[in-house]
Parts: structure tokens; sequence; C-alpha cells
């Protein structure tokens, strides 16, 4: 399998989430802030997917990427931001209750509120962008 594909998709997907929050920082609407969780949750899955296929891991999946793969190239707060990129879109998607206040983006989520700050959205976005930089493979190329 070719790890090309997926790395162009992560690529493609953080330019998308990167151009979301720009949007965001100009007019701040909350369907921007969705949309950076909804296209940073794709740019991860692809990135991840990428690393797996670069480093020839059979049966990827997240805990084989956080155990064999992630900390050969990643440090750890990019990993875990990775990781609570995932969960919050997979939260998202369960989430009865979503709307924004100010700077936040609240959920409920088993019936408890979260908060997740546009800052915080921020942290992600450049997490997701250390991971493509940190992509061992002859990208520039692509």
């Amino acid at each position: 399998m070719d790890w090309k594909p997926d790395f162009i998709e992560a690529k493609y997907h953080l330019a998308v989430a990167e151009r979301m929050m720009k949007g965001y920082r100009e007019y701040s609407e909350k369907r921007f802030l969705v949309g950076v969780i909804n296209e940073l949750a794709k740019a991860t899955s692809k990135l991840i997917r990428a690393f797996l296929i670069y480093e020839k891991v059979r049966g990827g999946n997240l805990k084989k990427f956080l155990k064999k793969v992630a900390p050969k190239y990643l440090d750890e707060s990019t990993q875990k931001n990775l990781v609570k990129v995932l969960e919050i879109e997979r939260a998202q998607k369960v989430s009865p209750i979503e709307f924004a206040k100010g700077e936040k983006v609240i959920l409920l989520i088993r019936g408890k509120y979260r908060f997740l700050t546009a800052r915080r959205i921020d942290e992600f976005v450049k997490s997701v962008g250390d991971g493509v930089v940190a992509f061992p493979g002859n990208f520039r190329q692509i």
C-alpha cells in the first residue's frame, strides 16, 4: 500500500481547517469552529493512516500507532492532541446539544457540559500541522 494518498488528504483537510480557523478569527461564528473540528478529525485520521502505512504496521489502529509509531516522530503533547481531536469529533457526533458562547463551543456529552475554546482548537490545528511536518516520507515532491 502507498502512504501518499492518505498523506495528501491529511494535508488537504489540515489546509481547510486552517482556512476555517482564519475565517473564525474574522467572523467569530460557531459553524467555523465545528467545521474546524470535523476537518481536523479527517486530517488526523488520514495522517495516522499514512504513518501506519509508511511504517508497515499491519492491522494498524490508534493503539498501535500510539505504541509503535508515534513515539518515533511526535512529541508527547502532539500525540495527546491528535487523540483528543479524534475524541472530540466522536463526542461531537453524539452530543444532542451544541452551541457557542463567545469563544467557546459547548457540548452536552453523557449528561455533562464540555467546553471547548477557540484557543484550544487552534492548539489542535498546530498539533496536526506538527504531525504533518514530522512525517518521514519524501512529501516535498507531492
